[in-house]
């Protein structure tokens, strides 16, 4: 664990990044994702399954051995419980400390916290791609869909785009405002609309340059009547999105499903392209973290 600290500490300041994966599961004794934040540690504990004694003296050595590394008291620790599950469960409520703080990412700011959501405002395993986003959208005209925090949006931003973000919870349109001000950034050049994105598809008559579709996997929103299955749905949403786009336009799409299959019809529509390694992070070990394809017109 030293050794992995010390590799990946000089590699995170190299890249001017505060947040990374330290661990990814990597021994079967050790079922942990354990992720640093700037100057503090989250561990998330995924066993599921009851604790034997040997479990219980493993989850000890873990934990001191955190402490010894970082030289912090266990109460210093940041533990959640989490079984495997949809992204759309990370965005439960736990506590209103509203304990947030900034970190960097390359030349963005992004305000996290580690303590009232399961979630810390920052998907890790989309840093690549939120780089990668900075020159893609460059002085263009962004539309983001199941925004979440907007930190896509930022890094674009930045570069001098102009954003559209998308998204049925007012806490996380809150929360990218928040991003943006953080970043200097006018609000006035970006917008923020809290609405289904199947209704705002439907209704909406804008063009874009670039899209950015990563929805969850699972969704049954009290807020909307229809219940999103990625699986089932992705057509719809791809189908909805590639009209959106302006003349060679580009739709970014990605999702957290493992067992993940595009719908084949899709293919004789639209020129894709499967970029899922291209985008996974090089501090994740999990390779199937997540799937991600870029989409656009047939020539």
């Amino acid at each position: 664990m030293i050794k992995n600290y010390k590799h990946k500490r000089k590699w995170a300041k190299r890249n001017n990044i505060d947040c990374y994966r330290l661990y990814d599961k990597e021994i079967p004794d050790y079922p942990y994702l354990i992720d640093i934040y700037k100057d503090k540690v989250l561990i998330y504990d995924r066993r599921i399954d009851k604790i034997d004694a040997h479990m219980a003296d493993n989850h000890h050595q873990v934990i001191q051995g955190l402490c010894e590394i970082f030289n912090i008291t266990e109460d210093e620790l940041i533990i959640k419980k989490r079984a495997i599950q949809t992204k759309n469960q990370k965005y439960e409520k736990l506590d209103s400390t509203k304990n947030r703080f900034e970190a960097r990412e390359g030349s963005a700011i992004s305000l996290i916290n580690l303590t009232d959501y399961l979630d810390t405002g920052l998907f890790l395993d989309h840093r690549p791609m939120r780089l990668r986003m900075a020159s893609l959208a460059k002085d263009k005209k962004l539309l983001n869909l199941f925004c979440y925090t907007s930190m896509v949006s930022v890094h674009a931003a930045l570069e001098g785009a102009e954003t559209v973000n998308v998204d049925l919870s007012n806490t996380y349109l809150e929360w990218s405002k928040d991003n943006f001000k953080a970043n200097n950034l006018d609000l006035s050049k970006h917008d923020f609309i809290r609405e289904s994105v199947f209704d705002f598809l439907t209704k909406d008559q804008n063009k874009y340059d670039v899209i950015f579709l990563d929805p969850p996997t699972f969704s049954n929103s009290k807020r909307t009547e229809k219940t999103l299955d990625i699986q089932k749905d992705h057509n719809e949403l791809i189908e909805k999105s590639m009209q959106r786009l302006n003349d060679n336009g580009l739709l970014i799409f990605s999702n957290n499903k493992r067992d993940f299959k595009m719908n084949p019809s899709l293919f004789e529509k639209y020129k894709i392209k499967d970029i899922t390694n291209q985008t996974i992070p090089e501090d994740f070990k999990d390779r199937k973290i997540h799937v991600c394809f870029e989409i656009r017109a047939l020539d």
